[in-house]
């Protein structure tokens, strides 16, 4: 009896942040709700989906950058929902800036970042992650819950046996975010991979990507893409060569523009020179009014999950 009722108030709390917007559902999921061994790191997970929506048999399945809580992705979230999404952004261990490894003399450095964070395999000095706490695990079993507690919004579609059925998930990542979205397309074959200021996996010592940016990978090359701005402090000219060398190709599939862009079959990588203001990074006026002078990292970087970019979140999401 007690047991049942520690459920029936974890999905209670589950259950509070419901959007407004009747047919808009918007959960706020405790990590630690979803399994055992899974710690809350910041505000827990978000989940989306617009039930007046025909789906489209898709999971939008978005990752933040350093620092970045769940709610980073609320407005692209919101936006595939629209087109039929079931989405969900995850909470998980994002201190470590990925960008600080790049002065490494180990070669395959960010390929153990990258492999312990996704799995929890003890291979990196640079975090330690358990296999309770990976990526991977904390997505699954936060999909199996909502598969058992919303079983009416149809979370179960994305599921077989415990395991998600990747080729329907598009996963999205924004800054560290991107690169555990492209990690996790070479690892699964999934319908598409979108990397947002990312990824930052270039190695500086040797002037060149990471070496599992080139490696092989179980999604094609032609279902990567990705939304940069060209001020990005982060070094937008390294995480295009990192990009491009993900996808196997050259310049030619990059599409300049400001606000606009022209969407060519063709373009995979969108570079964006839009200045960006206060307004642009903040949903509550008041705060953006009082906002009286913006750090480059803070305005273009984070600018590329903002919703001045929806019309390229829906090219992309399309």
């Amino acid at each position: 009896m007690k047991r049942n009722l520690i459920i029936l108030l974890a999905f209670l709390t589950s259950s509070i942040a419901v959007c407004a917007q009747s047919n808009l559902h918007r959960y706020n999921i405790d990590p630690d709700s979803t399994g055992n061994g899974i710690k809350k790191i910041y505000n827990g997970h978000l989940a989306t989906v617009d039930v007046s929506k025909k789906s489209n048999y898709k999971l939008l399945i978005a990752i933040p950058g350093t620092g970045g809580t769940a709610y980073a992705f609320k407005h692209l979230s919101d936006v595939a929902a629209g087109m039929g999404y079931h989405a969900i952004s995850i909470d998980y261990p994002n201190k470590r800036n990925t960008a600080t490894l790049g002065g490494s003399a180990d070669k395959l450095v960010f390929n153990k970042f990258r492999q312990e964070l996704a799995f929890g395999t003890p291979v990196s000095d640079s975090i330690n992650i358990d296999t309770a706490n990976s990526i991977i695990n904390r997505i699954t079993m936060l999909m199996i819950y909502l598969a058992k507690t919303r079983p009416s919004e149809g979370w179960e579609q994305f599921l077989k046996d415990g395991s998600l059925i990747w080729d329907k998930v598009v996963v999205a990542g924004h800054s560290q975010g991107a690169g555990h979205a492209a990690y996790i397309g070479t690892q699964f074959k999934v319908h598409r991979v979108i990397m947002f200021s990312g990824p930052q996996d270039f190695l500086a010592v040797y002037d060149t990507p990471a070496p599992w940016l080139s490696g092989q990978s179980a999604t094609a090359a032609k279902n990567y893409y990705s939304l940069l701005h060209t001020n990005d402090p982060y070094n937008t000219d390294r995480q295009t060569r990192n990009d491009l060398t993900l996808m196997h190709t050259d310049s030619t599939v990059i599409t300049r523009f400001t606000l606009k862009p022209t969407f060519k079959s063709k373009t995979r990588i969108f570079i964006s020179d839009a200045p960006i203001s206060a307004a642009d990074l903040f949903d509550d006026p008041a705060k953006a009014a009082a906002t009286v002078k913006l750090s480059a990292p803070s305005a273009h970087h984070s600018s590329t999950i903002r919703p001045l970019y929806a019309d390229v979140w829906r090219y992309l999401l399309d």
